[in-house]
C-alpha cells in the first residue's frame, strides 16, 4: 500500500540479530519523525517458524511499550514478505553454524586456521557460494514485485561479496552495514583520551578498503592529525611493527590489538576492525610460526562455542525477555540500519560507513563496482559515499587483490565454476599457508559438505 512504510526483516530468526534489530526498527519506527504521514509495518520472514514466532512474540511485546504504532506481521514466504516494501534488510546464513562447521575444520586439516571464517578467503569462498543464490534470489523477488526501487540492507557476512554480488547480478539498490568501525572508534577513544559517545562531532575520518579490512586513512580529533599521537602511544608501550607476544610483556593490555597496531606503524594508516577479522586477510598472522595467532593476540573461535554460548546463550535472553524475567530496553543499538531508514525516509541527513559499489578511478587496480567500505552520508535522495584516494601502495596492492578477487569468486558462485574458483583461492594470501596443489581438494571437500546449497555446476 503506498500508504504504508514497509520494512521487511529477513532471517528475523536470527539468534544474533533477531532481537537487536526487531528492537531499533520498532523503536524508530515509533517516534513521531519515524511514522512521518505513512503507516510503518515491520515484516519478520524467516523459515525457522518455530524460532520466528518467538522473535514475533517479543516484537509485539515492544511495540505495546511503544503504543502499537507498528503494526507488525511474520510471514515464512520471502516474496509475499517483500511486496510492497520500501526496505529490506537481509540478515542471513544459508545452512546455519552447522553449515559453517566444514568451512573452519576441513581447512584447519591442510594449515587454514581462521578465527572467524564468514568475511575472505576459503571461509567466504564456501559461505559466499551457499549465499550468493539466495541474495540474488530476493533481489530478483523484490522486482518482480515491484519493490525494485526499495533498498536492500545487508549485513549479513560475507559482506563485500553478498553486497556486490547484489549490485552486480541484479541492479538493485543495496548497501552493506557492518558495526567494526565502533569498536575501534572505541580503542582509538580509550587510547588518546576522547569521548566515545561523541565521535560524530570529534573525529573526521576518511576510511577506504573491503569490509573487515577497512582503514582510517584519515583521523583527526578536534581539528588536530590524531597519528602522530597515536603513533607515539603505541611507541611509547614499546611496541614496535616486529613486536609479538604481548600478553608476556608489561603491556597486556594491549595484547588483543597488536594486529592494529602492527600494522598502522608499517603503513601509517589504521585498520580498525577487530584483529580477528584483519589476520584473515594476510598472510603472516595465523600460522603454526605465530601458535595459530596467538602471538598476536589473536584467538580461535570454534563452531562449538558458537553453538553453546552464542547461539544457546541468546535464545535463552531471548526466552527470558519473552517471559518478563529480563527487562526490555527501549533503546537503539550502534547498529546503522535502522537510523539509514530513518533518515532515507524522513529526508534528514545522517553519516556513517558504508559498503557501496566504487565507480571511479582513483583506486588503482580495483574493479569498476567493487563493493567498498568507505563513509557515506543518506538522506531522501539515498546514499552519498564520500570521496576515498588510495592506501600506501602496498596496502593498495593488496585492497586490489582481494576486489579481483571477490569477482571472481561471485561468478564461480553464479555459474559453478569450480576452475575460477580455484584460481581465486590460490591468489589468496591466507592460503599461501599451504601447499597450493592441495587447494582443488580443498575446495571439493566443502563443495562436497556444502552441495544442497551451492550450484550443482561445481560437480561437473
Amino acid at each position: 500500500m503506498p500508504d504504508e512504510l514497509r520494512v521487511v526483516f529477513i532471517g528475523a530468526a536470527s539468534v544474533q540479530w533477531g532481537y537487536k534489530l526487531t528492537r531499533d526498527f520498532l523503536v524508530v519506527l515509533s517516534s513521531d519523525s519515524g511514522c512521518v504521514k505513512r503507516r510503518p509495518v515491520l515484516v519478520l520472514e524467516d523459515l525457522d517458524a518455530e524460532n520466528l514466532q518467538r522473535t514475533h512474540q517479543l516484537a509485539e511485546k515492544i511495540a505495546a511499550m511503544l503504543g502499537n504504532k507498528v503494526r507488525i506481521e511474520s510471514t515464512t514466504n520471502q516474496k509475499e514478505a517483500i511486496t510492497g516494501a520500501s526496505f529490506v534488510v537481509t540478515c542471513l546464513a544459508v545452512g546455519g553454524l552447522e553449515a559453517m562447521a566444514s568451512d573452519i575444520e576441513v581447512p584447519y586439516e591442510y594449515g587454514i586456521y581462521q578465527p572467524v571464517g564468514d568475511s575472505i578467503s576459503i571461509g567466504a569462498a564456501a559461505r559466499a557460494a551457499r549465499n550468493i543464490p539466495v541474495f540474488v534470489s530476493i533481489a530478483n523477488d523484490m522486482k518482480e514485485v515491484g519493490a525494485e526501487n526499495a533498498w536492500m540492507l545487508n549485513i549479513s557476512n560475507p559482506m563485500s561479496i553478498l553486497t556486490r554480488s547484489v549490485a552486480r547480478e541484479t541492479g538493485v539498490n543495496v548497501v552493506g552495514l557492518c558495526h567494526e568501525i565502533y569498536g575501534g572508534i572505541g580503542t582509538l577513544s580509550r587510547w588518546l583520551g576522547f569521548d566515545e559517545s561523541q565521535w560524530r562531532n570529534i573525529l573526521d575520518v576518511g576510511v577506504v578498503g573491503i569490509n573487515h579490512n577497512a582503514w582510517m586513512q584519515k583521523l583527526t580529533i578536534n581539528g588536530e592529525d590524531g597519528f602522530p599521537k597515536l603513533r607515539e602511544f603505541i611507541e611509547s608501550k614499546g611496541i614496535t611493527p616486529d613486536s609479538k607476544r604481548l600478553y608476556d610483556s608489561d603491556v597486556p593490555e594491549l595484547r588483543r590489538a597488536n594486529i592494529k597496531m602492527i600494522l598502522f606503524l608499517r603503513h601509517g594508516v589504521f585498520p580498525y576492525s577487530g584483529d580477528r577479522h584483519n589476520a584473515e586477510f594476510f598472510t603472516e598472522f595465523l600460522n603454526r610460526d605465530t601458535n595459530l595467532g596467538a602471538d598476536y593476540g589473536v584467538m580461535l573461535t570454534t563452531i562449538q562455542s558458537r553453538l553453546v554460548e552464542w547461539r544457546g546463550g541468546a535464545r535463552q535472553e531471548m526466552n527470558e525477555l519473552i517471559a518478563g524475567k529480563k527487562k526490555v530496553e527501549l533503546t537503539v543499538s550502534c547498529e546503522a540500519v535502522s537510523r539509514i531508514i530513518r533518515a532515507i525516509t524522513v529526508d534528514e541527513d545522517y553519516y556513517d560507513v558504508s559498503n557501496l559499489p566504487y565507480r571511479g578511478s582513483d583506486l588503482p587496480g580495483v574493479p569498476d563496482g567493487a563493493v567498498i567500505e568507505r563513509m557515506c552520508t543518506y538522506n531522501g535522495d539515498g546514499a552519498h559515499p564520500v570521496e576515498v584516494e588510495p592506501l600506501p601502495d602496498p596496502l593498495q596492492e593488496h585492497l586490489a587483490l582481494h576486489a579481483n578477487n571477490i569477482e571472481d569468486i561471485i561468478t564461480a558462485s553464479v555459474n559453478g565454476d569450480r576452475g575460477l574458483m580455484i584460481e581465486a583461492l590460490q591468489r589468496d594470501p591466507l592460503l599461501k599457508n599451504m601447499d597450493s596443489d592441495k587447494i582443488p581438494e580443498l575446495w571439493d571437500r566443502l563443495a562436497e559438505a556444502s552441495r544442497k546449497y551451492i550450484n550443482p555446476a561445481f560437480f561437473g
